[in-house]
């Protein structure tokens, strides 16, 4: 396996903000967020995922994150259970790239078995 450089595989668009697949296998899946200014993904959850981990790559915005809303810049790192619904916004100048990690319900399931 080659190293990933998130920076060549950012991908924007004026239109909405752009998900980019890295890797899915058994135990995980990795998504490069890429958002213009103002753009913002609707709150949701990640049925599939027993934990989500974001980390802010590049810019600043907010996360959504429950019933909460935090300040999510670049060097910033999150865990929080796949079930609770999240969404990042865009509330920054620049453009603002968030790295998400699903830890799937597969890889618990093989370390139970």
């Amino acid at each position: 396996m080659e190293p990933i450089h998130l920076f060549e595989k950012a991908e924007f668009s004026k239109e909405n903000f752009v998900p980019k697949q890295l890797h899915i296998g058994e135990a995980g899946a990795a998504v490069l967020i890429c958002f213009e200014p103002g753009q913002v993904m609707p709150l949701h959850p990640h049925p599939g995922a027993v934990e989500v981990i974001l980390y802010g790559v590049e810019g600043e915005g907010i996360l959504a994150i429950g019933g909460e809303e935090k300040t999510f810049k670049k060097g910033d790192l999150i865990f929080c259970k796949g079930d609770t619904p999240i969404g990042p916004k865009n509330t920054g100048q620049g453009r603002f790239t968030v790295l998400v990690i699903l830890v799937l319900k597969k890889l618990i399931e093989k370390q139970e078995s």
